[in-house]
């Protein structure tokens, strides 16, 4: 799923050199959105906005098949052994639907109504799969599309929630950060924080991160949402934070990207792409490698935030990078998937 697992993590315990090759570029239908794509074994899944989920071989970009919908697919979909999870949103966003799709048979299995578009990232639990919806409405599903729960928090949400097995904490126009148990669906807390969070959620352990719209950085105790530090950039962002042992990258739509100690946030570096920042990056070692909106990709020093290598696009930047089976892969606008081959420092 997106970042792999409930917690949503995005770095890789490696350094990387900067020096890439281009192994395979492929083009799907439609664009997408600020998603990624999804691997499982050696086939990547991508979904677009034309309403199609793609499966390519991911070492050699060749295309096995596309199913076709109408609606659009804006967010990354999940797999869980031979089965793919996805939404479809209709066109008005008044409703959705789950989908299960099994992929050696090509044939959907289960759906399931939703009233409400979905512009969040789902989660994968143990044992189900997790939709927040714009209006609101928390979803758990079990692996074979049975609703367990509902909780309609009755607030527009636009941020991608995480969990730490036990909470499922998501945050809302209002500035409400919701956690919610992951067993129930019983509200734990529901606490206004903020003006208005559409910043998605990543889960460090003991803490959550996140930011607001108005360009602030938190560090809170998932279990009680109490706050360890804010810090505020002075613009919005609506892109997840990454995290190593003891560092905190995150950007905002000035295009500006901080550097921040994660025990307590304090600024170690920052720095101005001229850009806009609104994908999450991938974080190696030594290496974070951020998207820029503005048709680029940068390979930015993690210990001095000098930026090392930009690799430019010809449209703009929306998928945020992967990295599997030392390829990283990329997406530009109007659906080209670019793979490259990347070679360890280690």
């Amino acid at each position: 799923m997106f970042g792999k697992i409930p917690e949503r993590k995005f770095f890789e315990n490696i350094s990387i050199q900067d020096s890439l090759l281009l192994k395979w570029s492929a083009e799907t239908n439609g664009g997408q959105s600020c998603t990624s794509i999804v691997i499982y074994n050696n086939i990547l899944f991508v979904s677009d906005l034309s309403g199609r989920i793609y499966a390519f071989d991911r070492t050699t970009g060749k295309l096995f098949g596309y199913e076709k919908y109408s609606g659009s697919i804006p967010v990354a979909p999940v797999v869980n052994d031979l089965r793919i999870f996805f939404i479809v949103n209709d066109f008005n966003e008044r409703t959705s639907t789950l989908n299960i799709f099994d992929f050696i048979n090509g044939k959907v299995l289960y759906e399931s109504k939703i009233f409400g578009g979905v512009n969040s990232e789902m989660l994968k639990l143990k044992d189900g799969i997790v939709v927040l919806t714009t209006a609101g409405e928390l979803i758990k599903f079990n692996l074979v599309n049975t609703r367990e729960w509902s909780v309609p928090t009755k607030v527009t949400a636009k941020s991608s929630p995480a969990s730490d097995g036990e909470l499922i904490l998501f945050g809302n126009e209002k500035g409400e950060l919701i956690a919610v148990s992951a067993k129930d669906g019983s509200i734990k807390y529901r606490t206004k924080i903020s003006d208005g969070i559409e910043g998605s959620i990543t889960i460090d352990e003991v803490n959550a991160y996140f930011g607001d719209n108005n360009g602030n950085i938190f560090s809170v105790k998932a279990s009680d949402g109490k706050i360890n530090w804010c810090i505020n950039t002075n613009h919005k962002i609506i892109s997840t934070p990454v995290y190593n042992e003891n560092k905190i990258y995150i950007g905002n739509l000035a295009g500006e990207i901080f550097c921040l100690n994660k025990t307590d946030g304090k600024l170690i570096w920052k720095i101005q792409v001229n850009g806009v920042v609104n994908t999450t990056p991938l974080l190696f070692k030594n290496y974070l490698v951020q998207p820029d909106l503005n048709r680029k990709v940068h390979f930015i020093n993690t210990q001095t935030g000098k930026i090392e290598k930009t690799i430019e696009y010809e449209r703009r930047v929306k998928l945020s990078p992967v990295y599997y089976g030392g390829i990283i892969y990329m997406g530009a606008d109007r659906g080209i998937i670019n793979a490259y081959q990347t070679f360890s420092t280690n």
